[in-house]
C-alpha cells in the first residue's frame, strides 16, 4: 500500500488572478480562503476540489511559461500522507531523498511537510494536515455557508 492518501494540493503562479479565478471557478472550484501579504494583497487564494484536495493560485507571477519558480504556472504538487515520519522513513527505504531539510516546526498553516523533486526538479511537497489547520476550517466555514475569509498571516 503506499504511504499517500491523496493529492493534496496543486499550485500555479499566475499572472491574472481574476482571469485565473474565473477560469477555475468555471471548472466548479469554489474559492474558499485568501492569504493576504503584509500589504493586504491576495499571497494565496484556495479553490476547493475536494475537502481535503485544492488548488493554490499565487498572484503576480511573471512571464508567459512555467519553467523558473516565479514564473507563470506550476510551482509544486503535493502529496497528502497520514503519517509524514512514516513516509520519510519509506522514501529512505527506496532511495528519495529529502531535497530540503525537514522543519520540526509546523508552518503557518498548522501543518507538517517536507520536500523532494523528482528527476527533471520538479517540486514536490508532502504534507501531513492538522485536524485544526487553517484549510480545514476554511472548508468548515464554506459547507456553513460563510463566505471565504482573508486572513493576514504576517
Amino acid at each position: 500500500m503506499p504511504p499517500f492518501n491523496s493529492l493534496g494540493h496543486v499550485a500555479f503562479k499566475v499572472h491574472d488572478l481574476d482571469a485565473s479565478l474565473a477560469f477555475y471557478q468555471k471548472l466548479g472550484f469554489p474559492e474558499m480562503l485568501r492569504l493576504l501579504n503584509e500589504k493586504g494583497e491576495p499571497w494565496i487564494v484556495y479553490l476547493r476540489v475536494t475537502d481535503e484536495v485544492y488548488l493554490e493560485l499565487f498572484p503576480r507571477g511573471v512571464g508567459d511559461r512555467v519553467p523558473p519558480e516565479n514564473n507563470v504556472g506550476m510551482t509544486h504538487l503535493c502529496l497528502t500522507s497520514s503519517d509524514l515520519d512514516a513516509t520519510e522513513a519509506h522514501l529512505r527505504s527506496v532511495g528519495i531523498p529529502l531535497s530540503r531539510p525537514r522543519n520540526p516546526k509546523r508552518g503557518v498553516d498548522g501543518n507538517r511537510g517536507m520536500w523532494i523533486e523528482d528527476p527533471d526538479g520538479n517540486r514536490i511537497e508532502i504534507m501531513e494536515m492538522a485536524p485544526g489547520c487553517i484549510q480545514f476550517e476554511a472548508v468548515k466555514r464554506l459547507r456553513e455557508g460563510k463566505p471565504p475569509e482573508a486572513l493576514r498571516l504576517f
